[in-house]
């Protein structure tokens, strides 16, 4: 076997879908590899025999994604092969293909006149589309030479003024539209000021969640029902009551998940309701202490999917239950139960009255397709199965301590290959974003690249994780308080469980939260040999004013504003405590991340230099606040450099 490298993040297949057949014989879904010489990710569509098992490759030029149905043996995907394919510059237009599963060669099928972002079809011919609108588009009859240069003006009239790898979103929404490839009429369904979220369709009608805003966006959402043959819209939910992630059509009406946001604010988890077409009525089905969907942490898990299908009046949905992700369903009686128990984490599914389809990684596995026999999860794929077999994989060792609180921490070591007892070895103590989200078993390749060059990697869900009920998850007020005990004990409970870690050549390593934890670390032990903080938060009070979240998140979590709470903020701002820093720290930004804003690392590393601590800045140009994860190629590997330097110079050098 070879030790995972950073240069094998190349050879690793991430995984979309599954997207079942109507007739259910077959599921669609997408493996993506990355293209290293080329730096960009190569995309192809893979046909499932849900009889069978068996599974084969249908298109092959890398640039086919997000696969739909158009009826049983029909796939359609935007693709764009060629140059009548490209919009011009400002130019509204997608390019759909049409594949028969049966055999041929995929052509194309039709041209949507909008800026397609999803698209699903009625059944009788036309399709709902999801398309960008910009409410600041430049009118039709302007002069030429104003048109030319249009796009050195941005006019901002709505916060968040920006959105992460998007740059200037004030004035953008997603819209839906119904669109008949027949003559290429589009008709918009929704208002001009709703963005939308989330829709679904079935029987001639269109659910869509999302929020109608102007000037500020809110935490609230609404639900709005649109009937095709009667060109009718109904309010399912009024704005400004309840917070909304999946919305979905069910026999009987709709199934939904909202929250009230109380008493958790923000961070209060959704809960299951139905909404009766019949007679109106909105009630809470299942209450439940469960975050909807995967909240697991990797960077192995490229792709999208669902997270919740109804079939009948049972809803399928992925929940994280503590440090695992797996298929449950809100049966008819509004009973919840696990169907798929599963020790690793299951990333996206798709369901019908016979089948249940997932994505998932096994424990120290990558993704693959799984299906169900007699309740038990059942491997169909091996697209990463050569990859295991080849690469010397180390097992995530699970070593929980109780805190001072008499709180469980779950927590996670990894021993390079070869480990040897009688050895001493510099260590990383990773630290995951969001801060609502879980370490577990879910293989990381940084983690598995750091173990592969010598290090002992560790890491561990401190309070303000998410799977483990709204009360462990809550931070709000106490960011760098009990967060901050958590992980420093959880590293003395590893550094007494692993002697042969040597505690002066030991560093820790996080991004976005992980960073925020990263710069509160340096001004409050000198502890570590070294720090790498990646797209963090540094000033809560200017973070307020620059992040796309920092009317929402931050005043939800640091209860008020620079003008109501401005102590508060500054109290749990890295930024405070900058002068008191020791430890050689490494700052990693992308510039079109709007979510933890390059203000942010620039701060913290202006005070380093102030102070006469060793820094160093790296900013990428192009990427978001996901380069770790879909950034480009070589990008995602430079990174990686300038992490495994840092660490090369102060823990080993």
């Amino acid at each position: 076997m070879q030790p995972v490298t950073i240069a094998s993040l190349m050879d690793i297949a991430t995984l979309s879908g599954p997207v079942l057949s109507p007739d259910g014989k077959h599921a669609a879904y997408v493996v993506e590899r990355q293209n290293y010489k080329k730096n960009r990710y190569d995309a192809c569509i893979h046909l499932l025999d849900c009889g069978t098992g068996a599974s084969r490759q249908m298109t092959f030029s890398g640039k086919e994604s997000d696969p739909v149905w158009e009826d049983a043996h029909t796939l359609l995907f935007p693709a764009q092969r060629d140059e009548d394919d490209e919009p011009k510059k400002r130019e509204k237009k997608s390019a759909f293909y049409r594949l028969d599963i049966r055999g041929g060669e995929a052509r194309r099928a039709f041209e949507v006149p909008l800026k397609a972002e999803g698209l699903r079809p009625l059944g009788d011919g036309r399709f709902v589309v999801a398309a960008e609108v910009d409410l600041n588009a430049p009118p039709e009859d302007l002069d030429e030479l104003l048109l030319k240069d249009w796009d050195d003006y941005h006019v901002i009239e709505e916060v968040p003024l920006w959105a992460n790898g998007k740059r200037f979103v004030s004035g953008l929404r997603t819209a839906l539209y119904l669109f008949d490839p027949g003559d290429g009429a589009c008709k918009k369904l929704t208002p001009d000021r709703f963005n939308v979220e989330k829709f679904d369709i079935r029987g001639g009608r269109v659910l869509y969640a999302g929020q109608e805003y102007a000037d500020v966006v809110t935490s609230y959402g609404e639900v709005r029902l649109y009937d095709v043959e009667s060109e009718a819209t109904r309010t399912l939910v009024a704005p400004g009551k309840y917070s909304v992630g999946e919305a979905l059509l069910t026999d009987g009406g709709a199934a939904l998940s909202l929250s009230t946001l109380e008493p958790w604010g923000t961070g209060q988890l959704h809960d299951w309701y139905r909404y009766d077409l019949s007679t109106g009525e909105l009630r809470m089905a299942a209450m439940m202490d469960l975050y909807i969907g995967c909240a697991g942490v990797t960077d192995c898990a490229k792709g999208s999917g669902k997270s919740a299908v109804a079939v009948g009046e049972d809803v399928y949905f992925i929940a994280q239950r503590e440090y695992r992700a797996e298929v449950c369903r809100l049966n008819a009686d509004d009973t919840v139960e696990t169907v798929v128990p599963f020790e690793g984490a299951a990333l996206w599914l798709d369901a019908d009255a016979k089948h249940v389809l997932f994505t998932a990684a096994a424990p120290d596995g990558l993704p693959e397709v799984y299906g169900t026999a007699d309740g038990v999860a059942v491997r169909l794929t091996g697209h990463n199965e050569a990859y295991l077999r080849e690469h010397d994989i180390a097992k995530a060792e699970y070593i929980p301590f109780t805190n001072a609180d008499g709180v469980r921490i779950d927590g996670w070591v990894l021993k390079p290959a070869g480990f040897d007892p009688d050895e001493r070895y510099p260590a990383v103590l990773e630290i995951h974003g969001g801060p609502r989200c879980a370490y577990g078993t879910l293989l990381v390749h940084e983690m598995q690249a750091l173990c592969g060059a010598g290090y002992v990697v560790f890491f561990c869900n401190p309070r303000g994780s998410e799977g483990y009920g709204e009360a462990f998850a809550d931070l709000r007020g106490r960011y760098g308080d009990i967060d901050f005990k958590d992980l420093m004990a959880f590293t003395d409970h590893v550094l007494e469980a692993v002697p042969q870690i040597d505690p002066k050549r030991v560093a820790a390593c996080g991004g976005s939260y992980g960073g925020f934890m990263c710069n509160w670390i340096e001004g409050h032990t000198d502890r570590f040999a070294a720090l790498a903080s990646q797209r963090s938060i540094s000033n809560w009070v200017s973070d307020y004013g620059s992040s796309e979240i920092g009317v929402t998140f931050d005043v939800n979590e640091l209860g008020g504003d620079p003008w109501t709470a401005h102590d508060k903020m500054w109290a749990q701002s890295p930024l405070k405590y900058a002068d008191r820093a020791k430890t050689p720290i490494l700052f990693i930004h992308s510039l079109r991340d709007y979510n933890c804003t390059v203000d942010q690392g620039v701060e913290m590393f202006t005070a380093m230099k102030r102070f006469g601590v060793p820094a160093r800045m790296c900013l990428f140009e192009g990427e978001n606040h996901s380069l770790s994860r879909s950034g480009k190629p070589r990008h995602r590997v430079r990174r990686l450099e300038e992490i495994f330097g840092w660490f090369e110079k102060y823990l080993k050098a």
